[in-house]
């Protein structure tokens, strides 16, 4: 298939407004000219990602991720050039054709196209004769046919090898069988992971099926749940079941309802509770929080009404707090799930519960019985809240829990206080592997510097500038590869850097990031000329510095041998002097 034409290319660029595609994603707010937003690249708490929809560009000052509207469906869905054209061309509506032979991204392709395929024969068979006794289970239950299908809810069959069937011939290579999760390796051969079981597809916030959850319904397996394992596609420490669907209702309502499992999250979002999550298959974690500070600054905890679900919750509140976020509870009663109390209590008197939750720590302390604790029970108790008390950053948040406490328990505050004050700080809220496994393009000498200054001023927005500092700057000032990169399709091609275009010319992630944060900070027209003289002054500067301190050194070393060095002396004299000069 031909690639993409360019003039295609254009046209998708110049109608994807960038604001428009990022805040599906984002939640941006508007700052003056640009919007500021969570960054979805690496963990943050400040805002610190911002989005120029003049320049129609984004960058992070916190990571320096960066690019254009292409750049950021690619790095956020982790696909190809062509295929990030293709979605956002799909989109707005706009026609194209899609090179397919583009290799950076063929094994996610692969995995989307697999869990798509698996998801297809799923649903198929749930609604299939084989699929009857699953489906009734499924209205027992009290589910509809039209939330099954809105979710792709589906059956595996209870066969060895249908879905290995299924996707037999249809060009998967072994490595990407292999990747994908779906299916289970031995001596005797490949079969099929998932088996007799109603799938509860997993999905990716842009929709696409990443992964599957599979729940036991007529055998009595202790497994009740079945869950895909890591792979490219699907991180589950950090993967919320449903959030492509309730996104939006979230921000609307400036809440979430966070459920242990597919049915509980079915179930409410059926009874028109829509901003609702699931945890898919795994306890929550630090990565969680970061996920939902994006989109929620409060979670309401509805876990299962048994002493699992309330430990689980004591876990999650404290960090949901320490990662900066307000955690309330619901509690069902005593060995229901939400799912089982929807159907018991009705949906106005579960909706009731949810609107007038409990704060957290009030939670914490009945569940665990701390005003009736006595002796060496209640000092661990207190010893163990004040640890965890210590580990919320936000001081106005530790106030409040310092003062409820006291209250609670009628210990007075400096004690209280005092017993935080002896409890070790956790400070590992903050994966900083995010941040550090980006190795950005950073410059910190002299030359560097000035390099990267003068080659900033070429992408002022002030033509006279950029025309001033075209005329006085030589290509030979400049040796960092990426440097002289951009002076070449500048110069050389006369590329036009007055558009998000010109960042498409960088495949390099770091490169590309490189450039948009010059794109991003290239408003400065202060000083321009005494910016320039500097800069070349430094340029020029460095290397006679080197050769003086290099003739110094020979110098020095023909001097202690009782050798003649009148000839370095006089280029000393001389190199002394044309720094002087500068």
């Amino acid at each position: 298939m031909s690639k993409i034409p360019e003039t295609t290319i254009d046209i998708v660029r110049d109608t994807a407004d960038i604001v428009d595609i990022v805040s599906q994603y984002v939640d941006l707010k508007q700052r003056g000219a640009n919007f500021f937003g969570l960054c979805p690249f690496h963990s943050e708490k400040t805002a610190s990602f911002s989005v120029a929809p003049a320049k129609q560009i984004y960058h992070c000052f916190g990571c320096n991720s960066g690019g254009n509207v292409f750049s950021f469906i690619m790095e956020y869905q982790k696909i190809s050039f062509p295929e990030a054209v293709k979605l956002l061309a799909d989109h707005y509506n706009i026609s194209i054709e899609l090179d397919n032979n583009d290799t950076e991204s063929e094994i996610f392709s692969a995995l989307y196209n697999l869990h798509y395929l698996a998801m297809e024969l799923y649903q198929n068979n749930l609604f299939s004769d084989d699929g009857g006794e699953a489906l009734k289970y499924l209205y027992d239950r009290g589910f509809t046919e039209n939330t099954l299908k809105q979710f792709n809810v589906g059956v595996s069959r209870d066969s060895w090898d249908q879905l290995v069937q299924h996707v037999k011939g249809k060009g998967f290579t072994k490595h990407q069988i292999n990747q994908s999760g779906l299916f289970i390796h031995s001596d005797k051969g490949v079969f099929d992971r998932f088996r007799n079981r109603i799938m509860f597809p997993i999905f990716h916030p842009s929709g696409k099926p990443i992964a599957f959850g599979g729940r036991i319904y007529n055998s009595d397996d202790p497994a009740k749940y079945l869950n895909s394992p890591e792979t490219p596609l699907y991180h589950k420490s950090n993967i919320f079941y449903g959030l492509h669907a309730t996104r939006d209702s979230i921000r609307r309502e400036e809440s979430v309802i966070l459920v242990e499992g597919y049915m509980d999250f079915l179930k409410l979002y059926q009874s028109s509770i829509p901003n609702i999550l699931a945890i898919s298959g795994t306890a929550f974690t630090k990565k969680h929080v970061i996920s939902l500070n994006r989109i929620s600054k409060k979670v309401i905890l509805l876990y299962d009404g048994d002493s699992a679900g309330g430990n689980a919750v004591l876990k999650a509140g404290w960090i949901l707090l320490q990662g900066g976020l307000e955690p309330l509870v619901v509690r069902p009663p005593e060995g229901l799930d939400p799912d089982d109390w929807i159907d018991k209590a009705g949906k106005k008197n579960v909706l009731n519960e949810i609107l007038s939750p409990q704060p957290y720590i009030y939670f914490n302390i009945a569940f665990n019985k701390g005003k009736t604790l006595q002796g060496s029970d209640r000092k661990q108790f207190i010893n163990n809240l004040a640890r965890e008390i210590k580990n919320i950053d936000d001081g106005i948040v530790r106030n409040d829990m310092i003062r409820i406490v006291s209250d609670q328990l009628m210990v007075e505050e400096q004690d209280f206080i005092r017993t935080m004050k002896t409890q070790r700080i956790i400070k590992d809220y903050i994966n900083e592997e995010e941040i550090t496994s980006n190795k950005s393009l950073i410059f910190t000498s002299k030359v560097d510097k000035a390099q990267v200054e003068l080659i900033k001023l070429l992408f002022c927005a002030d033509e006279n500038i950029r025309k001033y500092v075209k005329s006085v700057i030589k290509p030979s000032l400049f040796t960092i590869p990426i440097i002289k990169k951009i002076y070449n399709l500048i110069i050389d091609e006369n590329l036009s850097i007055e558009t998000s275009s010109f960042i498409e010319y960088f495949q390099d992630k770091n490169e590309r990031d490189f450039i948009t944060k010059l794109l991003f900070n290239n408003d400065n027209s202060n000083a321009i000329e005494e910016i320039v003289t500097d800069c070349l002054i430094i340029l020029k500067s460095e290397p006679l510095k080197q050769k003086i301190s290099k003739l110094r050194v020979e110098i020095r070393e023909k001097e202690s041998k009782g050798q003649d060095s009148s000839e370095e002396l006089s280029v000393l004299t001389e190199l002394r002097k044309e720094l002087n000069d500068l």
